[in-house]
């Protein structure tokens, strides 16, 4: 499946950046992004997504993976990281109002 193709039911996928909370020895609370895959309904509620935190980019050809890391900008510029473990089904996500 390609992305932006939508998919039988009427839903659709798309990257989204997520972030897990760590707590250093010193007690400082800090942030590792990563992107996974959300899959979104019609109405743009999130009904699945990826087990795992990290997704890579791959492709079967070099212009495929060039492709795929391009998706992968666009949507993490596009929509606001959330924390991973806050994942549900029905969830919305919010569109980043600031690009950089």
């Amino acid at each position: 499946m390609k992305k932006g193709k939508k998919m039988q039911n009427s839903s659709f996928w798309r990257y989204q950046a997520v972030y897990i909370e760590h707590i250093s020895d010193k007690n400082e609370k800090t942030r590792e992004y990563s992107i996974c895959e959300v899959y979104l309904n019609k109405k743009e509620k999130l009904y699945a997504w990826t087990e795992s935190i990290a997704m890579y980019p791959h492709g079967e050809s070099f212009s495929e993976l060039c492709g795929d890391l391009k998706f992968m900008y666009d949507d993490t510029k596009k929509w606001k990281p959330v924390a991973f473990n806050s994942l549900c089904v029905g969830m919305k996500f919010k569109k980043r109002t600031n690009k950089h």
